[in-house]
Protein backbone atom coordinates (compact mmCIF):
# COMPACT_ATOMS: atom_id res chain seq x y z
CA UNK A 1 0.00 0.00 0.00
CA UNK A 2 1.19 3.67 -0.89
CA UNK A 3 0.06 4.28 2.60
CA UNK A 4 -0.38 3.37 5.84
CA UNK A 5 -3.87 2.43 6.72
CA UNK A 6 -5.27 3.56 9.75
CA UNK A 7 -7.15 0.11 11.64
CA UNK A 8 -10.58 1.18 10.58
CA UNK A 9 -9.38 0.99 7.01
CA UNK A 10 -7.46 -2.70 7.68
CA UNK A 11 -10.70 -3.57 9.72
CA UNK A 12 -13.05 -3.15 6.75
CA UNK A 13 -11.01 -4.66 4.51
CA UNK A 14 -11.11 -7.57 6.68
CA UNK A 15 -14.40 -7.72 7.15
CA UNK A 16 -15.17 -7.69 3.61
CA UNK A 17 -12.82 -10.72 2.55
CA UNK A 18 -15.91 -12.50 3.86
CA UNK A 19 -19.00 -10.66 2.95
CA UNK A 20 -19.64 -12.40 -0.47
CA UNK A 21 -22.99 -13.27 -1.98
CA UNK A 22 -23.43 -16.10 0.40
CA UNK A 23 -23.16 -13.89 3.40
CA UNK A 24 -25.12 -11.17 3.04
CA UNK A 25 -27.64 -13.15 0.91
CA UNK A 26 -28.02 -15.64 4.02
CA UNK A 27 -27.49 -18.93 1.91
CA UNK A 28 -24.04 -19.75 3.31
CA UNK A 29 -25.02 -18.54 7.01
CA UNK A 30 -28.32 -20.87 7.18
CA UNK A 31 -26.39 -24.00 5.75
CA UNK A 32 -23.67 -23.36 8.08
CA UNK A 33 -25.48 -21.90 11.04
CA UNK A 34 -28.93 -21.43 11.02
CA UNK A 35 -30.14 -24.73 9.89
CA UNK A 36 -28.62 -26.33 13.63
CA UNK A 37 -31.63 -23.57 15.21
CA UNK A 38 -29.87 -22.84 19.02
CA UNK A 39 -26.63 -24.50 18.43
CA UNK A 40 -26.25 -22.43 15.35
CA UNK A 41 -25.34 -19.34 18.02
CA UNK A 42 -22.42 -20.94 19.41
CA UNK A 43 -21.01 -22.09 16.11
CA UNK A 44 -21.13 -18.82 14.93
CA UNK A 45 -19.50 -16.91 17.79
CA UNK A 46 -16.59 -19.27 17.32
CA UNK A 47 -16.28 -19.24 13.99
CA UNK A 48 -16.53 -15.52 13.60
CA UNK A 49 -13.89 -15.45 16.69
CA UNK A 50 -11.55 -17.80 14.89
CA UNK A 51 -11.51 -16.05 11.58
CA UNK A 52 -10.77 -12.73 14.17
CA UNK A 53 -7.52 -15.21 15.57
CA UNK A 54 -6.56 -16.40 12.26
CA UNK A 55 -6.67 -12.88 10.60
CA UNK A 56 -4.39 -12.10 13.45
CA UNK A 57 -1.87 -14.27 13.18
CA UNK A 58 -1.77 -13.80 9.20
CA UNK A 59 -0.81 -10.01 9.47
CA UNK A 60 1.73 -10.35 12.41
CA UNK A 61 3.56 -13.55 10.34
CA UNK A 62 3.73 -11.33 7.47
CA UNK A 63 5.05 -8.39 9.86
CA UNK A 64 7.23 -10.91 11.19
CA UNK A 65 8.80 -12.72 8.48
CA UNK A 66 8.36 -10.29 5.39
CA UNK A 67 6.90 -13.08 3.31
CA UNK A 68 3.67 -12.60 1.06
CA UNK A 69 3.70 -15.35 -0.79
CA UNK A 70 0.79 -17.67 0.23
CA UNK A 71 2.82 -21.22 -0.02
CA UNK A 72 5.64 -19.81 1.93
CA UNK A 73 3.25 -18.59 5.00
CA UNK A 74 1.84 -21.94 4.98
CA UNK A 75 4.49 -24.28 4.95
CA UNK A 76 7.59 -23.18 6.81
CA UNK A 77 9.85 -25.68 5.28
CA UNK A 78 11.93 -25.53 1.99
CA UNK A 79 9.27 -28.39 0.38
CA UNK A 80 8.80 -27.03 -3.31
CA UNK A 81 6.57 -29.97 -4.47
CA UNK A 82 4.35 -29.16 -1.05
CA UNK A 83 4.24 -25.67 -1.67
CA UNK A 84 3.75 -25.78 -5.27
CA UNK A 85 0.25 -28.05 -3.88
CA UNK A 86 -0.52 -25.26 -1.86
CA UNK A 87 0.11 -22.71 -4.80
CA UNK A 88 -2.32 -24.77 -6.93
CA UNK A 89 -5.15 -25.47 -4.46
CA UNK A 90 -5.53 -21.77 -3.36
CA UNK A 91 -5.64 -20.61 -7.31
CA UNK A 92 -8.71 -23.15 -7.84
CA UNK A 93 -10.13 -21.66 -4.86
CA UNK A 94 -9.88 -17.72 -5.45
CA UNK A 95 -11.07 -18.44 -8.84
CA UNK A 96 -13.75 -20.89 -7.79
CA UNK A 97 -15.15 -18.12 -5.63
CA UNK A 98 -14.91 -15.34 -8.23
CA UNK A 99 -16.72 -17.73 -10.16
CA UNK A 100 -19.61 -18.41 -7.53
CA UNK A 101 -19.85 -14.72 -6.96
CA UNK A 102 -20.25 -14.10 -10.92
CA UNK A 103 -23.12 -17.10 -10.35
CA UNK A 104 -24.25 -15.17 -7.52
CA UNK A 105 -24.77 -11.63 -9.67
CA UNK A 106 -26.30 -13.34 -12.29
CA UNK A 107 -29.06 -15.01 -10.06
CA UNK A 108 -29.55 -11.53 -8.98
CA UNK A 109 -29.98 -10.03 -12.59
CA UNK A 110 -32.15 -12.63 -13.67
CA UNK A 111 -34.59 -12.33 -10.36
CA UNK A 112 -34.97 -8.27 -9.67
CA UNK A 113 -34.41 -7.60 -13.38
CA UNK A 114 -35.14 -10.75 -15.75
CA UNK A 115 -32.28 -10.58 -17.23
CA UNK A 116 -30.31 -14.03 -18.80
CA UNK A 117 -28.03 -15.29 -16.73
CA UNK A 118 -25.23 -15.88 -19.15
CA UNK A 119 -25.54 -11.95 -20.33
CA UNK A 120 -25.53 -10.94 -16.73
CA UNK A 121 -22.93 -13.03 -15.57
CA UNK A 122 -20.76 -12.42 -19.18
CA UNK A 123 -20.69 -8.41 -17.85
CA UNK A 124 -20.33 -9.05 -14.38
CA UNK A 125 -17.22 -10.39 -15.08
CA UNK A 126 -16.05 -7.99 -17.69
CA UNK A 127 -16.56 -5.49 -14.72
CA UNK A 128 -14.46 -7.25 -11.94
CA UNK A 129 -12.05 -7.43 -14.68
CA UNK A 130 -11.96 -3.99 -15.22
CA UNK A 131 -11.86 -3.12 -11.81
CA UNK A 132 -8.03 -5.37 -11.74
CA UNK A 133 -6.64 -3.24 -13.37
CA UNK A 134 -6.92 -0.81 -10.38
CA UNK A 135 -4.60 -2.88 -8.00
CA UNK A 136 -4.56 -3.68 -4.28
CA UNK A 137 -5.27 0.45 -3.76
CA UNK A 138 -8.25 0.16 -5.45
CA UNK A 139 -9.12 -2.58 -3.55
CA UNK A 140 -8.41 -0.87 0.18
CA UNK A 141 -10.56 2.06 -1.43
CA UNK A 142 -13.59 -0.34 -2.70
CA UNK A 143 -14.10 -2.43 1.08
CA UNK A 144 -13.73 1.06 2.68
CA UNK A 145 -16.92 2.22 0.69
CA UNK A 146 -18.80 -1.25 0.38
CA UNK A 147 -18.75 -2.60 3.91
CA UNK A 148 -20.28 0.63 5.82
CA UNK A 149 -23.29 0.47 3.20
CA UNK A 150 -23.04 -3.92 3.49
CA UNK A 151 -23.28 -2.92 7.40
CA UNK A 152 -25.88 -0.02 7.34
CA UNK A 153 -28.50 -1.46 5.24
CA UNK A 154 -28.03 -5.28 6.92
CA UNK A 155 -29.43 -3.45 10.19
CA UNK A 156 -32.21 -1.56 8.30
CA UNK A 157 -33.14 -4.48 6.65
CA UNK A 158 -32.93 -6.89 9.52
CA UNK A 159 -35.05 -4.46 11.42
CA UNK A 160 -37.27 -4.10 9.15
CA UNK A 161 -37.94 -7.91 9.09
CA UNK A 162 -38.06 -8.70 13.08
CA UNK A 163 -40.63 -6.32 13.20
CA UNK A 164 -42.65 -7.92 10.75
CA UNK A 165 -44.19 -10.81 13.08
CA UNK A 166 -43.50 -13.89 15.99
CA UNK A 167 -40.72 -15.93 15.23
CA UNK A 168 -41.00 -19.93 13.23
CA UNK A 169 -38.11 -21.95 14.62
CA UNK A 170 -36.83 -24.41 11.95
CA UNK A 171 -35.87 -27.73 13.34
CA UNK A 172 -32.36 -28.41 15.10
CA UNK A 173 -29.73 -30.69 13.65
CA UNK A 174 -29.13 -33.81 15.40
CA UNK A 175 -25.89 -34.56 17.28
CA UNK A 176 -22.56 -32.10 17.12
CA UNK A 177 -22.69 -31.13 13.52
CA UNK A 178 -23.10 -27.90 14.39
CA UNK A 179 -19.33 -27.43 16.01
CA UNK A 180 -17.68 -29.23 12.49
CA UNK A 181 -19.90 -27.02 10.75
CA UNK A 182 -18.64 -24.12 12.80
CA UNK A 183 -14.91 -25.06 12.23
CA UNK A 184 -15.89 -25.67 8.07
CA UNK A 185 -17.32 -22.51 7.95
CA UNK A 186 -13.80 -20.40 9.21
CA UNK A 187 -11.70 -22.78 7.40
CA UNK A 188 -11.89 -21.97 4.13
CA UNK A 189 -13.02 -17.95 4.61
CA UNK A 190 -9.62 -17.52 6.19
CA UNK A 191 -7.74 -19.67 3.73
CA UNK A 192 -8.78 -18.04 0.50
CA UNK A 193 -8.39 -14.75 2.99
CA UNK A 194 -4.67 -15.27 3.83
CA UNK A 195 -3.60 -14.16 0.54
CA UNK A 196 -6.06 -11.25 0.34
CA UNK A 197 -4.67 -9.86 3.72
CA UNK A 198 -1.16 -10.72 3.56
CA UNK A 199 -0.14 -7.87 1.20
CA UNK A 200 -1.51 -5.45 3.83
CA UNK A 201 0.48 -6.97 6.99
CA UNK A 202 3.72 -5.53 5.74
CA UNK A 203 4.86 -2.20 7.85
CA UNK A 204 1.69 -2.44 10.06
CA UNK A 205 2.20 -2.14 13.88
CA UNK A 206 0.92 -4.75 16.18
CA UNK A 207 -1.27 -2.83 18.01
CA UNK A 208 -3.28 -1.68 14.54
CA UNK A 209 -3.35 -5.12 13.28
CA UNK A 210 -5.34 -6.61 16.53
CA UNK A 211 -7.45 -3.64 16.75
CA UNK A 212 -8.44 -3.78 12.74
CA UNK A 213 -9.30 -7.74 13.39
CA UNK A 214 -11.44 -6.94 16.09
CA UNK A 215 -13.06 -4.00 14.46
CA UNK A 216 -13.57 -6.37 11.25
CA UNK A 217 -14.54 -9.24 13.48
CA UNK A 218 -17.73 -7.09 15.17
CA UNK A 219 -18.62 -6.21 12.17
CA UNK A 220 -19.48 -9.72 10.75
CA UNK A 221 -20.84 -10.83 13.98
CA UNK A 222 -23.15 -7.77 13.73
CA UNK A 223 -23.70 -8.26 10.21
CA UNK A 224 -24.60 -12.41 10.36
CA UNK A 225 -26.52 -11.81 13.95
CA UNK A 226 -28.90 -9.12 11.70
CA UNK A 227 -29.45 -12.04 8.59
CA UNK A 228 -30.06 -15.26 11.35
CA UNK A 229 -32.48 -12.90 12.98
CA UNK A 230 -34.66 -12.08 9.68
CA UNK A 231 -34.70 -15.50 8.21
CA UNK A 232 -36.07 -17.02 11.23
CA UNK A 233 -38.93 -15.29 11.04
CA UNK A 234 -39.65 -17.20 7.50
CA UNK A 235 -37.58 -19.96 7.96
CA UNK A 236 -39.08 -20.64 4.42
CA UNK A 237 -37.39 -18.35 2.58
CA UNK A 238 -33.90 -20.01 3.34
CA UNK A 239 -34.88 -22.15 0.80
CA UNK A 240 -34.27 -20.01 -1.72
CA UNK A 241 -31.30 -19.49 -3.94
CA UNK A 242 -30.88 -15.51 -2.51
CA UNK A 243 -32.88 -16.18 1.18
CA UNK A 244 -32.46 -12.58 2.60
CA UNK A 245 -34.03 -11.03 -1.18
CA UNK A 246 -37.09 -13.40 -0.81
CA UNK A 247 -37.64 -12.01 2.60
CA UNK A 248 -36.92 -8.21 1.35
CA UNK A 249 -39.32 -8.74 -1.59
CA UNK A 250 -42.22 -9.57 0.63
CA UNK A 251 -41.66 -6.40 3.01
CA UNK A 252 -41.85 -4.44 0.54
CA UNK A 253 -40.49 -3.05 -3.33
CA UNK A 254 -38.14 -0.86 -1.95
CA UNK A 255 -36.56 -3.31 0.79
CA UNK A 256 -36.33 -5.53 -2.30
CA UNK A 257 -34.23 -2.90 -4.35
CA UNK A 258 -32.04 -2.14 -1.32
CA UNK A 259 -31.30 -5.75 -0.83
CA UNK A 260 -30.46 -6.61 -4.30
CA UNK A 261 -27.86 -3.32 -4.27
CA UNK A 262 -26.47 -4.72 -1.08
CA UNK A 263 -25.89 -8.34 -2.51
CA UNK A 264 -24.83 -6.61 -5.45
CA UNK A 265 -21.85 -4.65 -3.96
CA UNK A 266 -20.75 -8.11 -1.72
CA UNK A 267 -20.83 -10.17 -5.12
CA UNK A 268 -18.60 -7.11 -6.40
CA UNK A 269 -16.26 -6.76 -3.45
CA UNK A 270 -15.83 -10.68 -2.51
CA UNK A 271 -15.22 -11.37 -6.94
CA UNK A 272 -13.05 -8.14 -7.59
CA UNK A 273 -10.69 -9.25 -4.53
CA UNK A 274 -10.54 -12.80 -4.85
CA UNK A 275 -9.58 -12.59 -8.72
CA UNK A 276 -7.01 -9.71 -8.18
CA UNK A 277 -5.35 -11.98 -5.91
CA UNK A 278 -5.22 -15.04 -7.96
CA UNK A 279 -3.92 -12.75 -10.78
CA UNK A 280 -1.17 -11.20 -8.78
CA UNK A 281 -0.11 -14.85 -7.56
CA UNK A 282 -0.33 -16.13 -11.38
CA UNK A 283 1.58 -13.31 -13.00
CA UNK A 284 4.50 -14.09 -10.14
CA UNK A 285 4.76 -17.34 -11.84
CA UNK A 286 3.81 -17.12 -15.88
CA UNK A 287 5.88 -14.06 -17.75
CA UNK A 288 3.61 -13.34 -20.48
CA UNK A 289 1.10 -12.65 -17.84
CA UNK A 290 3.15 -9.82 -16.54
CA UNK A 291 3.98 -8.40 -19.94
CA UNK A 292 0.20 -8.46 -21.25
CA UNK A 293 -1.90 -8.19 -18.20
CA UNK A 294 -4.61 -6.48 -19.49
CA UNK A 295 -5.12 -9.54 -22.42
CA UNK A 296 -4.32 -12.24 -19.38
CA UNK A 297 -6.71 -10.30 -17.05
CA UNK A 298 -10.00 -10.42 -19.37
CA UNK A 299 -9.56 -14.27 -20.77
CA UNK A 300 -9.12 -15.26 -17.37
CA UNK A 301 -12.05 -13.27 -16.24
CA UNK A 302 -14.29 -15.27 -19.32
CA UNK A 303 -12.78 -18.72 -17.66
CA UNK A 304 -14.51 -17.34 -14.36
CA UNK A 305 -17.82 -16.84 -16.39
CA UNK A 306 -17.47 -20.17 -17.93
CA UNK A 307 -17.57 -21.84 -14.23
CA UNK A 308 -20.06 -19.70 -13.48
CA UNK A 309 -22.77 -21.52 -15.82
CA UNK A 310 -22.92 -24.20 -13.19
CA UNK A 311 -25.20 -22.69 -10.61
CA UNK A 312 -25.06 -20.37 -7.47
CA UNK A 313 -26.42 -22.46 -5.44
CA UNK A 314 -24.84 -26.05 -6.85
CA UNK A 315 -21.32 -24.03 -6.43
CA UNK A 316 -21.67 -23.21 -2.91
CA UNK A 317 -22.83 -26.49 -1.56
CA UNK A 318 -19.85 -28.11 -3.46
CA UNK A 319 -17.11 -25.96 -3.44
CA UNK A 320 -17.13 -23.98 0.03
CA UNK A 321 -17.37 -27.54 2.55
CA UNK A 322 -15.03 -29.31 -0.28
CA UNK A 323 -12.06 -26.56 -0.06
CA UNK A 324 -12.97 -26.00 3.60
CA UNK A 325 -12.13 -29.34 5.03
CA UNK A 326 -8.81 -29.11 2.86
CA UNK A 327 -7.86 -25.91 4.30
CA UNK A 328 -8.10 -26.90 8.00
CA UNK A 329 -4.63 -28.88 7.10
CA UNK A 330 -3.17 -25.55 5.77
CA UNK A 331 -3.98 -23.49 8.45
CA UNK A 332 -2.75 -25.96 11.16
CA UNK A 333 0.29 -25.61 9.22
CA UNK A 334 0.78 -22.11 9.20
CA UNK A 335 -0.19 -21.75 12.59
CA UNK A 336 2.66 -23.91 14.13
CA UNK A 337 5.07 -21.65 11.29
CA UNK A 338 3.45 -18.53 13.38
CA UNK A 339 4.51 -20.41 16.65
CA UNK A 340 7.97 -20.71 15.43
CA UNK A 341 8.66 -17.35 14.56
CA UNK A 342 7.80 -15.97 17.70
CA UNK A 343 9.39 -18.61 19.19
CA UNK A 344 12.53 -17.25 17.46
CA UNK A 345 11.46 -13.62 18.06
CA UNK A 346 11.55 -13.89 21.71
CA UNK A 347 14.63 -16.04 21.85
CA UNK A 348 16.55 -12.86 20.24
CA UNK A 349 15.37 -10.70 22.87
CA UNK A 350 13.88 -8.00 20.34
CA UNK A 351 11.75 -5.30 22.48
CA UNK A 352 9.32 -4.20 19.55
CA UNK A 353 9.57 -3.12 16.03
CA UNK A 354 8.60 -4.42 12.91
CA UNK A 355 10.71 -6.63 10.15
CA UNK A 356 11.81 -10.36 9.18
CA UNK A 357 13.17 -12.01 12.47
CA UNK A 358 14.77 -14.35 10.34
CA UNK A 359 16.93 -11.47 8.63
CA UNK A 360 17.73 -9.60 11.57
CA UNK A 361 19.26 -13.15 13.16
CA UNK A 362 21.20 -13.54 10.31
CA UNK A 363 22.18 -10.08 10.07
CA UNK A 364 23.32 -10.47 13.63
CA UNK A 365 25.55 -13.65 13.45
CA UNK A 366 27.34 -11.83 10.60
CA UNK A 367 28.13 -8.86 12.29
CA UNK A 368 29.63 -10.91 15.10
CA UNK A 369 31.38 -12.45 13.03
CA UNK A 370 32.93 -10.43 10.96
CA UNK A 371 34.08 -7.89 13.34
CA UNK A 372 35.87 -11.37 14.97
CA UNK A 373 37.55 -11.79 11.67
CA UNK A 374 39.02 -8.42 11.12
CA UNK A 375 40.25 -8.50 15.21
CA UNK A 376 41.84 -11.80 14.60
CA UNK A 377 39.53 -13.05 17.12
CA UNK A 378 38.55 -16.71 18.27
CA UNK A 379 35.93 -17.85 20.55
CA UNK A 380 36.84 -19.38 23.98
CA UNK A 381 34.45 -21.12 26.41
CA UNK A 382 34.93 -20.87 30.61
CA UNK A 383 36.40 -24.18 32.12
CA UNK A 384 34.09 -26.70 33.15
CA UNK A 385 33.11 -25.63 36.46
CA UNK A 386 34.54 -22.13 36.55
CA UNK A 387 32.42 -19.23 37.89
CA UNK A 388 32.12 -15.60 35.87
CA UNK A 389 33.95 -13.18 38.39
CA UNK A 390 31.73 -10.26 39.53
CA UNK A 391 32.18 -7.15 41.19
CA UNK A 392 31.89 -6.97 44.41
CA UNK A 393 28.84 -4.75 45.96
CA UNK A 394 29.72 -0.77 45.56
CA UNK A 395 33.06 -1.81 43.42
CA UNK A 396 33.22 0.81 40.28
CA UNK A 397 34.10 -0.93 37.08
CA UNK A 398 37.72 0.22 36.30
CA UNK A 399 37.77 2.44 33.19
CA UNK A 400 40.48 3.62 30.84
CA UNK A 401 42.00 7.43 30.80
CA UNK A 402 41.37 9.44 27.74
CA UNK A 403 43.44 8.46 25.13
CA UNK A 404 44.27 4.94 26.23
CA UNK A 405 43.39 2.39 23.74
CA UNK A 406 42.28 -1.64 24.76
CA UNK A 407 45.29 -4.07 24.32
CA UNK A 408 44.21 -6.49 22.04
CA UNK A 409 45.45 -10.18 21.59
CA UNK A 410 47.85 -10.57 18.52
CA UNK A 411 46.91 -12.71 16.12
CA UNK A 412 46.44 -16.50 16.73
CA UNK A 413 46.99 -16.04 21.05
CA UNK A 414 43.98 -17.51 22.55
CA UNK A 415 42.72 -16.83 26.00
CA UNK A 416 44.53 -17.79 28.99
CA UNK A 417 42.07 -19.82 31.22
CA UNK A 418 41.75 -19.55 34.88
CA UNK A 419 41.85 -23.21 36.23
CA UNK A 420 38.81 -24.58 38.41
CA UNK A 421 38.83 -22.88 41.87
CA UNK A 422 41.72 -20.40 40.68
CA UNK A 423 41.38 -16.75 41.72
CA UNK A 424 41.42 -13.75 39.06
CA UNK A 425 45.03 -13.25 40.47
CA UNK A 426 46.29 -16.61 40.00
CA UNK A 427 46.49 -17.84 43.48
CA UNK A 428 44.16 -20.43 44.60
CA UNK A 429 41.31 -19.72 46.73
CA UNK A 430 41.94 -20.52 50.47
Amino acid sequence: MKRRASFVRLGLTFAGCFLGAGYVSGRELWQFFGRYGAWGWPGLVLAVGGLGALGAMTLLLVRETGETALEKLVIPWEIPALRAVVFGFSLLFLFGIDSIMTAGAAALFQQSLGLPRGWAGLGFSALVAALTLTGLEGMVLAFSAIVPFLTASAVVLGALALARGPETRAGAAEGGAWLLSAVTFAAYNMFSSVAILAPLGRGVPKKTALRAVAFGAALLLLIAAVVLLALGRAPDAAAEELPMLSLAGGISPAAAFLLALELLCAMLGTAFSCFLTGVDQLAACVPRLRARRKTGVFALSALVWGASLFGFGKLIDVVYPAFGLCSIVFLLSMGLHFRRVRKAAGLTGRAGGGGNVHARRAQGARSVLGACRTHGLRGTHKARGERRTHRVPGERRTRRAPGERRTRRAPGERRTRRAPGEEPDGEPKS
